[in-house]
């Protein structure tokens, strides 16, 4: 029968129990997170997914719409400074400009905003919905030349909200995330230089940008570092005190009044045992023999002369 955290016994001086590094216990006394928990987060995957498959549906089906009917919808992108391409801040996501483009959008969009509705339940849709107007009003605002489509914009700025968020703001669950998002898209940094032709560095560079921004305004909301108990504070001062450093080393130093002059002594020291000097003892009074003289080299000659 496998036993709980609750029947092992702690050793003197361990380390008591602390839920808040043991984040898939929901107590000291279970061995696993509650049903209601489960519930919960079965809710929030769901809604997750949810989301992100209603946004996909749209683009896939304005796209296949464009190439059916050959409607020429790309005509609406985002054209920088000009008043005719604005409506292009809100509809260059759902444009695209063939089979491939759409598909690698869809697959990189599909994983960035599953964890992101996901791991920021009360964050998730605003830093979507800001990153999708924002990235558009930034590439609007630059000045580029052409006209602008694609989802690569919110793609980047849910990869660098992912990033940063999770390491300002140090909770456990959000790091492992922005690994991830490195190990996965690391590669897409190099999409906000001017190296290939005909793609738009311009609003992946304001979707990076955007996502950034969002990470550093939303820092305080969403899913926070746990904050750590008063008692269990107080238990780990007692468990592990800190000795406060001597700021000033001359303090409670007076002049001895029997010395020589300049002679000074020391009251704030240490009162407890002081350590002893060791001093070796003799041989003799320590039970030991002494050996004799040239008792080796008796030994070596004795050994020579069986031979």
């Amino acid at each position: 029968m496998d036993s709980g955290p609750q029947q092992v016994k702690i050793a003197p001086g361990a380390r008591p129990w602390r839920a808040r590094y043991r984040p898939g216990l929901s107590s000291p006394h279970g061995t696993g997170p509650s049903d209601g928990d489960l519930a919960a987060d079965r809710i929030r995957i769901r809604f997750a997914l949810l989301l992100t498959f209603a946004v996909l549906i749209v683009v896939w089906g304005v796209f296949l719409i464009d190439e059916q009917f050959q409607l020429g919808l790309n005509r609406f992108g985002n054209r920088p400074l000009r008043w005719n391409g604005t409506i292009g801040i809100l509809s260059m996501p759902f444009l695209h400009g063939g089979w491939e483009h759409i598909w690698g959008n869809t697959v990189s969009f599909f994983t960035l905003s599953s964890m992101l509705v996901y791991f920021y339940r009360g964050t998730g849709i605003k830093v979507l919905g800001w990153s999708w107007l924002g990235s558009g009003v930034l590439l609007w605002m630059s000045g580029a030349s052409g006209n602008h489509i694609g989802l690569s914009g919110v793609i980047y700025a849910l990869a660098a909200f992912l990033f940063l968020s999770g390491i300002v703001r140090r909770q456990a669950a959000l790091m492992r995330v922005a690994l991830v998002v490195v190990f996965l898209y690391g590669s897409i940094v190099w999409g906000v230089l001017p190296i290939e032709v005909g793609v738009s560095w311009q609003g992946h560079l304001a979707g990076a940008c955007t996502g950034l921004f969002l990470a550093l305004t939303l820092r305080k909301e969403g899913p926070q570092e746990p904050p750590i108990d008063e008692e269990e504070s107080e238990e780990d001062a007692l468990l592990f005190p800190i000795e406060e450093a001597n700021t000033e080393p001359n303090a409670g130093l007076e002049p001895n009044p029997s010395g020589p002059a300049g002679e000074r002594r020391q009251d704030l020291m240490w009162k407890g045992i002081r350590p002893v000097a060791f001093k070796s003892k003799p041989l003799s009074q320590r039970g030991m023999r002494k050996p004799r003289q040239g008792a080796h080299l008796k030994s070596k000659g004795n050994r020579d002369s069986n031979f």
